[in-house]
């Protein structure tokens, strides 16, 4: 068996001032030294962010997978330790001194290197203050939340994304049922004939088109986080104008996945988004108090795709011996997460429901 070859091709970005490895500041927006204070500006440029047309995943319906168990030696340039790590691991933290790497060559390993991707821009600092403000902003939320929730991990990690572009153009049919009301004579409770309004439907017959173009729908391409996946859409509501180029170098003194859910899985996702969109659209278009036989054919064109990397805080808090995971949107601070409820609140809800059904039933028998 041969031994792992050296990983010589880590990203270095030393302090010009003491030498140290420079990590990229999400509140200078800048590399930084965590030692003599130091900062380096680094160009956020957008020359590559072109879209890349997705026709090519019909012909090779098959990406090639990244090669996860082949190990290479990593030497530590801060402390000189050597340790062994995965090909295709981004980020590299030494066991011993802690300093984080970037292993540039670990984004080609899946074969579509980012395009781009959106720099930090809330620290730890401020996300964790989102935090306190967040965990204890719920009424339903125990009254000691706040101070009885212990912050168990805090990282933050540029996560894989697909995003998607298409023209839509969808022809609809069906029908559209409008309500009108004719008296009716039936028998009451005492046995008298009373006059009654019921409803009918007129149903009319309705076809039209649609068209709409739908540009960067976002498709998370980790499966880490796929039982999270509700809670990252909640998360995810990045500025995209904002994405640069991607550089390495952003990446430094932060974690980073590599895309494990391929273009094909992500594309017919965003595929079937968009004909549900359409759906809906059609039937809004089509009108009517309501619908049958609705009908939509739906044609794709101009598909398209770009693969980036966005910045989430994944984070989790103990209460009461319990784990519950939040996440923080790395560039704007929206947070998405689970609270524990407090059973007396919501057993007075339910209460106060209840007392008001009795009062407006109490009203209607007087």
């Amino acid at each position: 068996m041969q031994s792992p070859s050296e990983l010589s091709d880590v990203v270095r970005a030393p302090c010009k001032t003491c030498g140290a490895q420079l990590k990229f500041s999400a509140e200078k927006q800048k590399l930084s030294c965590d030692y003599c204070g130091n900062t380096e500006d680094i160009a956020f440029t957008k020359s590559n962010l072109h879209e890349n047309p997705l026709s090519f995943r019909v012909e090779d319906r098959q990406l090639p997978n990244a090669p996860t168990e082949e190990k290479r030696l990593f030497t530590c340039q801060n402390c000189g330790a050597k340790t062994t790590v995965n090909y295709d691991t981004p980020t590299i933290t030494c066991a011993f001194c802690n300093s984080k790497n970037v292993n540039p060559d670990a984004q080609k390993t899946r074969l579509i290197e980012p395009a781009g991707l959106l720099p930090f821009r809330i620290s730890k600092e401020q996300a964790l203050q989102r935090f306190k403000s967040w965990v204890g902003d719920s009424w339903l939320a125990p009254s000691d939340l706040s101070a009885g929730a212990m912050l168990d991990n805090l990282h933050g990690i540029y996560i894989p994304f697909w995003t998607f572009d298409a023209q839509a153009h969808s022809e609809y049919s069906g029908e559209a049922g409008y309500y009108y009301y004719v008296p009716v004579q039936v028998r009451d409770s005492s046995g008298k004939m009373v006059t009654q309004q019921q409803q009918r439907v007129r149903w009319e017959y309705r076809s039209g088109s649609h068209q709409a173009f739908y540009d960067d729908m976002l498709e998370m391409a980790s499966r880490k986080l796929s039982q999270q996946e509700s809670q990252v859409q909640e998360a995810s509501r990045f500025n995209l104008q904002e994405v640069v180029d991607y550089d390495p170098r952003i990446l430094l003194g932060w974690e980073a996945e590599v895309y494990s859910i391929d273009l094909q899985e992500s594309a017919r996702k965003a595929e079937e988004q968009i004909r549900n969109r359409e759906e809906n659209a059609c039937a809004s278009q089509m009108g009517g108090d309501t619908q049958r036989n609705l009908n939509v054919d739906t044609t794709l064109t101009n598909q398209t795709f770009k693969h980036i990397l966005l910045p989430l805080w994944i984070c989790m808090y103990l209460y009461n011996g319990k784990q519950y995971r939040f996440l923080v949107n790395g560039q704007t601070g929206q947070i998405a997460g689970e609270r524990p409820k407090s059973a007396w609140k919501i057993a007075l809800v339910v209460f106060a429901f209840l007392l008001l059904v009795l009062f407006f039933f109490w009203l209607g028998k007087r």
